[in-house]
Order: C-alpha cells, then structure tokens, then sequence
C-alpha cells in the first residue's frame, strides 16, 4: 500500500506524536508498504529541508507558523492533489488542521490516531492558569473534535481506559484502541556498546525523565524526596530534562533542602538515556494530566530492566502490568509516591524482578512487528469501507 501520513509537527520538532509517526512509518516501510509524511516546517528556525528521505520514507514539510501554542497554520491552503495516488489518508491529532482540510474531501479512507484530549495545564512556568479559562478552552475544542472524528472512516488510540474517560472519544462511535510500540532491539544494540549488565543496577538510584512541563508531574516526585529520605538516607534521584518548570523545579529543591540528594541533568543523548534508565532501581513517572495519554517513556524503562511507578489516570495506567511490572499512585500526591518507591528502595531484588517482567511484557505486546499489523487491519478496514 501507499500511505499518506499528516501530522502538525514532525521532526525536527520533538514529541510524542512526532515519536509515534516516524516508528509507525518505518514499520510500515520495514514492512513492504511506501509512506509519506506531510507535515510542517515548525519550527521554522530549525530550517529542516522542505523534503527529504529518511529512514526509508518521504518527508514533505510546508511553511508555517505557529498562531498559538501548538497550533500550527499553514501559509497557504492545503492543497488536496498532494494526497493523489495514495491508498490511506491517516492523519493524526491534535491540532486538528491538517483534518478538516482533508475529511470528508478525499475518495481515499482517512484512517485517525487520536493522541490525546486537548488539555491546558493547570500551570505554566509554575504559575496556576485560571479554571474558567481551562474550561472554555477545551469544552470549544471538544465539540470541534467531535464533529471532526465522526466523518472518519476509522477512528484509534492507544488505550481503552483513555478512550472511555475521553470527552471526545466518549462520544464518537467504534473508536479502536492499539498501543504504542517500541523498538527494542535498537536498545538491545546500545546496551551492549555501552556494557551495561545487572551489575550497574544502581539500588539507591530513583529516575524522573522528561520534558519539564507542568503536566509532567516532576515537582510531585521532588516533592516526594524528603519522605524518602527519611526513610532511606543514600537515595539519589536523578532528574534529567529541560523546559519552561526547570527554574521552577530548581527552586523547591532549595525550598525542600534536598539539592544533596538530587542530581539535575540537561537532555542527553540516545546513549545517555539508556544508560539512565538501565542504572536506575526504578523509573517514576507523575504525570497529572490527559495531555498524558500513553507514556512511551514506560516501555523505554521496561526495556531496559527497570520498574516503574506511575500516576493512576487515564492511559499511562494500562501500559503496566500492575504489581508485577510496576506499580500505580494516585495523581498528584507525594506521600504516596514516597510509600510506593520506598518499600523497592528496601528489597531492590524486588525491583529487578519487576524489572525484568516489564521487558518480557514490551517484547510481547509492545513490539512494533505486532503492532504494525494490528493498524494494517484498520486500513484494510477502511478499504473495505470505501469499496476497494
């Protein structure tokens, strides 16, 4: 088949989706079929070709600007005759430009990977955002969302309990659900160049590894250390990221006096971040909100032997096979943050174990030669739907 995929950002912007879209393209490729990326050139700066091969697959980035956070608008009008000759139109969102130019307008079935609620943190730059204006801005987006989806031929994300606890996706009929995949074998490659065995498991080391925005939950875990402390002296947690709450979060480190305890990294390398996550006892990750829907960052610790407890919503909650993989907390609280990764601080064997159970878990479920052919059959679905 020839697959069209349209995206509002791909790289050199980062992110999730942008993620998601180049692993799905190259499995695809990997696979037999040909895929297209028709995205942005955001941001502009980065001056990435307007079109290029890479990883197999073609890149086609037209100019843009941004008219609001992550609201990407093309300069000119979509042109339709770019999307001629494909098979599958699969758009993802949010945003949700590239999808009203494009559904309903094409004889092509538009297959949608619904990545997440439009969802405004609750704070910026540690700053709290007013409720009514979080409100208006996503029940507006919501009813947009909506009546966008059900013109769709086929509609997926990546996890029931998100789908179910969806304002849009609640109410949007036959909704699928397939998981993110990861490719574990090009974890496998670097754990051996760096050799990383059991042994540089380190059983006093916590790991927070992100992007350092408000959702992301990082000054719950920060918050977290001093209970920790307290029950176990030597532990060392290692936060590891940039973003707009970095000054935020460097300030109640201070605040809570446990700057001795904790070791603040930048962004590191692919190298580096196996590394982090191979040597670390367990891997928390505290995200508050829907703007979480997944959380691929869990199969990256999985894959490299460590445990992980994670917040309790919607999505990042059915990654994990709970109590033998990882473990949940409620969102939002340190205390039990705390409660959860110390009594693993105190039996690390049980920690590794858990470890080792998340990887078998990734190479079974989570492996991109399953996952690929599971969206196979929702474009053959939607092939089926438009006659052909």
């Amino acid at each position: 088949m020839k697959i069209v995929m349209v995206v509002p950002y791909f790289y050199p912007h980062t992110g999730g989706t942008e993620k998601y879209v180049k692993d799905l393209s190259m499995s695809l490729t990997q696979a037999g079929h040909a895929v297209t990326v028709i995205s942005t050139n955001l941001p502009a700066e980065k001056n990435a070709p307007a079109e290029e091969i890479t990883e197999g697959f073609k890149v086609i980035r037209l100019p843009a600007i941004n008219m609001f956070s992550y609201l990407p608008v093309t300069r000119q009008k979509f042109d339709l005759k770019m999307l001629e000759g494909y098979d599958i139109v699969h758009c993802h969102v949010p945003s949700f430009g590239f999808l009203r130019e494009v559904v309903g307008k094409v004889k092509q079935p538009v297959i949608v990977t619904y990545h997440c609620d439009v969802t405004v943190s609750e704070k910026y730059y540690g700053v709290a955002i007013p409720g009514w204006l979080i409100k208006t801005v996503e029940a507006t987006s919501n009813v947009y969302a909506r009546d966008l989806l059900r013109k769709a031929d086929v509609v997926y994300n990546t996890t029931k309990t998100y789908a179910d606890t969806s304002p849009v996706l609640g109410k949007v009929k036959g909704v699928r659900h397939i998981p993110i995949g990861i490719f574990h074998d090009h974890i496998d490659a670097m754990q051996q160049k760096l050799g990383l065995t059991e042994k540089d498991k380190n059983p006093k080391q916590l790991l927070w590894l992100g992007r350092m925005a408000g959702n992301k939950g990082c000054d719950y875990m920060v918050m977290a250390m001093p209970a920790i402390l307290a029950a176990c002296p030597d532990t060392k947690l290692v936060v590891c990221g940039d973003g707009e709450e970095k000054a935020h979060i460097n300030s109640l480190i201070d605040k809570l006096g446990v700057r001795q305890s904790i070791e603040m990294l930048g962004t590191v390398d692919f190298a580096g971040l196996v590394r982090l996550f191979y040597q670390s006892l367990v891997y928390v990750f505290p995200s508050i909100n829907r703007l979480e829907a997944f959380g691929i960052v869990q199969l990256e610790a999985f894959v490299n032997n460590t445990t992980v407890v994670a917040s309790d919503i919607p999505g990042p909650n059915a990654v994990m096979d709970v109590g033998t993989t990882g473990l949940l907390v409620p969102k939002q609280d340190p205390q039990a943050i705390a409660d959860a990764v110390i009594p693993l601080l105190k039996n690390p064997q049980r920690a590794i174990e858990m470890g080792k159970a998340g990887r078998k878990l990734v190479e079974t479920k989570y492996d991109w030669k399953v996952i690929v052919e599971q969206v196979l059959d929702l474009y053959k679905e939607g092939l089926t739907k438009k006659g052909k």
